[in-house]
């Protein structure tokens, strides 16, 4: 058993670094797409994007460590919309496998675009959960450990981590 117990730093600290390894590998993934944009951003010229700038994909994956109480609450990851139609193969009108998954019409089959799914950022994500989960169990293990030792049943007996109440010495 490991005698250290993690801090509210620490455990913050780890998460951060669990969330750049995740963000690293999504990013590593979004640079080999062999087509994309070849200048750092794109401009739309016409449409109803027209002035917007839309850069790489690679280059516009961020995350956030979001805290409530002092606690970490949320690892959120943000990315452009269009790493999320890159992900499902979608786009331009081109529904998901033939199938529109969002306005509940039937399946046209219909294919404009021959688009495939990539797991750029989902497998990156996937891989690297269970890291995040053995992490939280960690520190979240750690603070009720701390706590269970501060508790006391009553003033002349204390609980020891066997669950069997000893009697106190003085």
């Amino acid at each position: 058993m490991d005698e250290h117990i993690m801090t509210d730093a620490e455990f913050f600290q780890r998460a951060k670094q669990w969330a750049d390894t995740v963000r690293r590998q999504a990013k590593a993934a979004a640079a080999g797409f062999p087509k994309g944009k070849q200048k750092a951003t794109h401009t739309y010229k016409t449409g109803r994007y027209a002035g917007q700038a839309e850069g790489k994909l690679k280059d516009k994956t961020t995350y956030t460590l979001r805290k409530r109480y002092g606690d970490l609450e949320a690892v959120s990851f943000k990315m452009p919309v269009h790493g999320i139609f890159r992900e499902y193969g979608v786009g331009n009108g081109q529904p998901r496998h033939g199938i529109a998954t969002k306005s509940g019409k039937a399946a046209s089959g219909h294919t404009y675009i021959r688009r495939s799914m990539s797991d750029w950022f989902h497998a990156p994500l996937e891989r690297n959960v269970e890291a995040l989960g053995d992490l939280v169990a960690d520190y979240y293990g750690d603070k009720v450990l701390v706590e269970f030792k501060r508790l006391e049943t009553n003033t002349a007996n204390t609980a020891s981590h066997q669950g069997v109440v000893q009697e106190k010495k003085q």
